[in-house]
């Protein structure tokens, strides 16, 4: 692909953009009063993430334990973003039918029942399933979040809430993981916990008062992305034409946070670490990554997203790079919890980004492109990084990582470069 392909904007299309985010700054709502009115569908999301966080520790536990190969585990977790990519093609066109509360309510209910479903037993195709069936849940629950968020988001500020959004789950995710210790993981009574939680996550959410359309009534931004897109396949060759880099950064993005999911207990197990003390590094790296969130999505809302995401890469390639060569030294430890840190920080950038281009009328859509987008990385990062770590150990996971954060370095930079050439001529 070209750079003029990947990045290049005419002037009228960059101003377009700058003129949409400062003219939306002083026609939304104000970001105190805007977080206050999702705090309670906010709760009910903290929830549901909690049980979701533990759930998928658990699950990469208890194959550990059962003697699975890397192989087996990386494809049953992989089941879950194929779910996930399930759900984003027709999710939307649930919440549509019938709104954010009850899509809410309906995702939430048939993720409570997959978690009860491990009772069944430990055969891997039956984990799969299990697993599908909850990433189907779970990115209809994101669907219906982040459509609603970037709902009632003007442009100057839709990066600060949005990391309100991140940090509710990094925080409660993060949470999860020390709820392991609250039960023996071999028996089921943790399984129980999360689909208590699932079950849970229903009270605050349909309580939530607020709605998309009581709020996101202020005029659509100038750009080049004005009629909705019937559809998130329609939506995704919109955004290609001019946000490419948002979907590169969400498909980044789910190869990254798949392959820490499903396989950093993997490779801890194999560098010698027991249960307690990778139940206790999952949940400290998690809430450690709330702390880049603030800081880069304020810095986003006043920098070209690109240089931000271009900075994020080239970040992380550095810190994957020096955790595959020296990944038993002492620095390890402090430096993968920067290095995780930074990997959840790039989802939530490209969906700013991509969302600085579209309308009001786009929101349902788009969302569901770029999670679909998100997905199908997701689907593929656990299949691809335990194919690495089978062929050079478990620090394979840091070249995998480093792979793909040069890969997306190389594409930010050559939009960055594209965009500057056209802003000179």
């Amino acid at each position: 692909m070209s750079t003029k392909e990947l990045g290049s904007t005419s002037r009228a299309d960059e101003r377009d953009t700058c003129d949409a985010r400062d003219a939306s700054g002083d026609s939304g709502l104000p970001f105190g009063r805007i977080v206050s009115s999702i705090a309670s569908l906010l709760l009910g999301f903290a929830l549901l993430v909690m049980g979701n966080g533990l759930l998928g520790t658990l699950v990469a536990l208890r194959m550990v334990q059962a003697h699975f190969p890397s192989s087996t585990i990386g494809f049953v977790q992989a089941a879950y973003y194929t779910g996930f990519m399930l759900g984003a093609w027709r999710g939307s066109a649930l919440i549509a039918r019938v709104g954010h509360h009850r899509a809410f309510a309906a995702f939430a209910a048939l993720a409570a029942c997959s978690a009860l479903g491990y009772a069944l037993g430990t055969a891997p195709p039956v984990w799969m399933t299990l697993r599908f069936m909850t990433g189907l849940s779970l990115v209809g629950i994101f669907a219906v979040m982040e459509s609603w968020l970037n709902g009632v988001a003007p442009n100057a500020i839709r990066g600060r809430v949005f990391s309100v959004y991140l940090i509710t789950t990094y925080l409660c995710v993060g949470a999860g993981q020390f709820l392991i210790g609250l039960a023996n993981p071999n028996g089921f009574e943790l399984f129980s916990l999360v689909a208590c939680l699932f079950a849970l996550s229903l009270v605050p959410a349909s309580l939530a008062r607020v709605s998309v359309a009581d709020i996101d009534e202020r005029p659509a931004p100038a750009g080049p992305l004005e009629s909705p897109p019937k559809s998130k396949f329609q939506a995704l060759p919109t955004l290609w034409r001019n946000a490419p880099l948002a979907l590169w950064g969400c498909f980044a993005a789910g190869l990254l946070n798949s392959a820490f999911y499903a396989l950093y207990p993997v490779y801890m197990r194999g560098a010698g670490y027991s249960v307690e003390e990778i139940s206790s590094f999952m949940g400290v790296a998690l809430i450690v990554a709330l702390l880049p969130q603030w800081p880069l999505a304020h810095l986003s809302d006043r920098i070209d997203r690109k240089r931000i995401i271009l900075a994020i890469a080239s970040m992380l390639t550095l810190a994957s790079t020096t955790l595959f060569v020296f990944h038993g030294a002492a620095l390890v430890q402090p430096l993968a919890y920067l290095h995780v840190s930074l990997i959840f920080t790039v989802y939530g950038v490209a969906v700013a980004h991509a969302n600085d281009r579209i309308s009001s009328r786009q929101r349902v859509a788009v969302s569901a492109g770029l999670l679909l987008t998100f997905a199908l990385g997701g689907s593929i990062g656990p299949i691809a990084a335990s194919f690495v770590m089978g062929r050079v150990g478990p620090s394979g996971i840091y070249l995998f990582t480093m792979i793909v954060t040069a890969a997306l370095a190389t594409l930010a930079f050559r939009s960055v470069r594209a965009r500057r050439g056209a802003a000179s001529r």
